[in-house]
């Protein structure tokens, strides 16, 4: 094909749809404006619904909008909450395609455009001789197809402390990439550049939590005394740090942890789950005083409170409940299952979860991809801007990492199927929405368990060999 044969045709360039084109123009320019070994300055063009169409075009737009994809595609043909990407001839030329990505919303949209990217170039992909080679996918008519997706977990979250971010706008950007579209950033004092970093993240569609100490900090080590002075003192400073530091950021909710990462569950006779339940209601309500429907997200750390569930069931239910350390992989800091007995016991306990406040407001984190060195963590000594360090820094602790992440990708390839198990039992025993969360340290490119859990907490349905497949296969992923 001539490389001026194809263009990108969209109905409107602001929003999501923004990313959505930005992301396209960028990832098949590398196959189609340029000639190897020959210097030119072509680019691609992106123009307009209305334009003439050329050979092979690129359709990107949300369906309602678009009088030329609605030529091609019937209304049914999209499911409601997913995504359709077809390749069709182009019925002026048949040696012509049109790539047609669409979706009702403009977040299903953009999913649409990274699924062609990562999913439907490198499964149809051309083989030449032995060599399997993307780059020339181009080079003769697409393939025909039609598939849609839908999501299973409507919210797919992760966790990471703030400080270890290098740089904030990779990082958002890799997570949609992956389709997760919430981001809980938990951080000892409040990044003087949140709003920045707000206002990037929703420009692909991903909510922001922010996280602080309700308690963790204060009282949450394995030693201190839960006085009820030490109560009230966390409860003035939780109000505190809202009022001056977070009721005034446009942030989609707030998380917190309090005193529950202990293995007891008592101390000094007092039940820490009561305890506990009775403070985080009192803060809240006091928090919905100050912003009526602030969506609240309590991280609970399950070690000492998994016998005490009726005590748990008397937390608010407006607030979420975010589940940690419930068990064996995926949810403990392993990357592989190392006791079939507690793995057992595990799933129990997350069917006790999950019916739990009659399913209302359940999160559940899988921990098996943490990288965090606590013992050498430097705790940030005041304010500071997040995400925006040197390239030097960046490329450091890449470095200094690399060794595990490829343990960790060893470890998921072979025991990632386990995960995929315990999602199964989570969709065949849910109540109600479950927001799946990936706690972990990811700066610094999309790693392979970190691509296989996005995939398998979008879509149930396929084979983890299936899923692992077509991960580890995309360009995407970080490699060193």
């Amino acid at each position: 094909m001539k490389q001026t044969d194809w263009k990108i045709i969209y109905t409107k360039y602001d929003g999501i749809s923004k990313k959505a084109i930005e992301l396209l123009s960028k990832e098949v320019s590398e196959f189609l404006i340029r000639v190897p070994h020959i210097y030119s300055i072509y680019v691609l063009p992106c123009e307009k619904e209305g334009c003439e169409i050329s050979k092979n075009a690129f359709f990107v737009s949300c369906y309602e909008e678009s009088a030329a994809i609605k030529q091609y595609v019937s209304r049914d043909e999209i499911p409601e909450d997913g995504f359709l990407v077809k390749v069709i001839p182009n019925p002026e030329d048949a040696e012509g395609r049109l790539v047609i990505l669409t979706a009702h919303s403009e977040q299903e949209l953009f999913y649409a455009v990274v699924s062609f990217l990562d999913d439907y170039i490198y499964e149809n992909a051309p083989i030449l001789g032995s060599n399997y080679m993307p780059d020339r996918i181009f080079d003769r008519p697409l393939q025909e197809c039609a598939y849609t997706e839908v999501p299973d977990n409507k919210t797919r979250s992760i966790f990471t402390w703030g400080h270890p971010i290098n740089d904030y706008r990779a990082y958002i950007e890799n997570m949609a990439r992956l389709k997760f579209n919430e981001l809980i950033i938990w951080n000892d004092f409040i990044p003087i550049n949140i709003v920045d970093v707000i206002d990037y993240a929703h420009a692909f569609g991903i909510k922001v939590i922010l996280g602080y100490s309700w308690g963790w900090r204060e009282i949450g080590n394995k030693v201190a005394e839960i006085t009820d002075q030490k109560i009230e003192e966390t409860k003035a400073i939780a109000l505190q740090q809202f009022r001056e530091h977070y009721a005034n950021v446009p942030c989609d909710g707030i998380y917190f942890q309090s005193f529950t990462e202990r293995r007891e569950e008592q101390v000094g006779g007092r039940l820490i789950s009561r305890l506990v339940v009775d403070m985080v209601n009192d803060i809240a309500a006091q928090i919905w005083q100050i912003q009526p429907g602030l969506h609240i997200i309590f991280g609970l750390h399950a070690t000492s409170v998994r016998s005490r569930l009726d005590e748990i069931a008397r937390v608010d239910p407006r607030i979420d409940i975010m589940w940690e350390d419930c068990g064996e992989f995926p949810y403990s800091y392993n990357s592989f299952v190392s006791d079939e007995k507690i793995y057992k016991e595990t799933l129990a306990f997350i069917k006790e979860i999950l019916e739990l406040r009659e399913g209302v407001g359940v999160g559940l984190v899988f921990k098996g991809v943490m990288m965090l060195d606590w013992g050498k963590k430097v705790g940030q000594h005041g304010p500071f801007i997040m995400g925006q360090n040197s390239k030097a820094i960046a490329a450091h602790d890449r470095h200094i990492r690399a060794s595990s992440w490829r343990k960790y990708a060893a470890d998921w390839m072979q025991h990632g199927n386990r995960a995929a198990q315990m999602l199964q039992f989570i969709k065949d025993h849910k109540l109600g929405e479950v927001d799946m969360c990936l706690a972990g340290t990811f700066d610094g490119g999309i790693y392979l368990p970190m691509a296989l859990c996005g995939q398998m907490y979008r879509k149930l349905d396929e084979d983890y060999q299936q899923t692992l497949r077509k991960t580890a296969r995309r360009a995407c992923i970080t490699t060193d």
